[in-house]
C-alpha cells in the first residue's frame, strides 16, 4: 500500500519593492523616522516608526506624502 501524497502549501510570491519607494524608505531609516519597514501585502507597507515604536500600514499609493507628513512634523 502506497502512502498519500500531501501537497506541500505554496508561499505567495514576496511583493516587489519598487526602486523610488526604496530610496525613500532608507532615507527615511537613515534620518529616524522609521525604524523599520515591510511589504505586508500588494497594497500596503508596514513602517515601524521610530520616535513611538508602534506600527502602522500605509498603502503604496499614499507612502509619499505619509513620509513627507511625518518629515514636517518631526521637524
Amino acid at each position: 500500500m502506497r502512502a498519500k501524497r500531501t501537497k506541500e502549501p505554496v508561499a505567495p510570491p514576496a511583493a516587489e519593492v519598487s526602486q523610488s519607494d526604496r530610496d525613500m524608505l532608507i532615507g527615511a531609516y537613515r534620518s529616524g523616522l522609521i525604524s523599520g519597514w515591510k511589504r505586508d501585502s500588494e497594497q500596503a507597507y508596514r513602517l515601524t516608526l521610530g520616535s513611538s515604536g508602534g506600527d502602522t500600514y500605509v498603502e503604496v499609493a499614499k507612502l509619499t506624502r505619509y513620509l513627507e507628513g511625518l518629515r514636517k512634523n518631526g521637524a
